[in-house]
């Protein structure tokens, strides 16, 4: 199988998994500059819209970011590890999940240090979308080498 195929079902994969949370926070944004529009603030609701936009963007490149970077580890990596579900699954994993990490740190990080100011009990909720998006990966792995699910 070419590389570029494997790349392209990676990057889909992201664009996939970046949707979600892109549809949910444009949502949400959408109905909450609406809510101000018709309150007269409408300074308020544009910059609503403007974060919601911004939201949207990000996570649609993370998403295809992620996805990419995965299809990449995985068009590259030796044919003995493709065969293999447990190694092809941690390669994608491990690929995924750390990138989501270190974009997640990168975007708390860049105004100031407020990583370090986030309470221990609400670091979980700041690091579930890099597990969640490792476990995914890990799980559509097959499909993005184009070795086929293991059922």
């Amino acid at each position: 199988m070419r590389a570029r195929t494997v790349v392209w079902r990676g990057a889909r994969l992201g664009a996939l998994i970046g949707a979600w949370p892109a549809g949910i926070a444009g949502v949400l944004c959408l109905v909450a500059a609406f809510v101000f529009v018709v309150g007269d603030l409408y300074g308020t609701a544009y910059a609503l819209a403007f974060v919601g936009g911004c939201a949207v963007l990000g996570s649609m490149a993370a998403g295809i970011t992620v996805g990419t970077a995965t299809g990449l580890a995985l068009a590259f990596a030796p044919r003995r590890m493709l065969t293999n579900a447990s190694l092809r699954g941690l390669l994608a994993a491990l690929t995924a999940g750390l990138l989501t990490a270190t974009l997640t740190g990168a975007a708390l990080t860049a105004c100031g240090d407020i990583l370090a100011s986030i309470r221990p009990s609400d670091q979980l909720l700041v690091w579930s979308p890099a597990l969640g998006m490792a476990l995914l990966a890990a799980a559509r792995s097959g499909e993005i080498a184009g070795c086929g699910t293991d059922r």
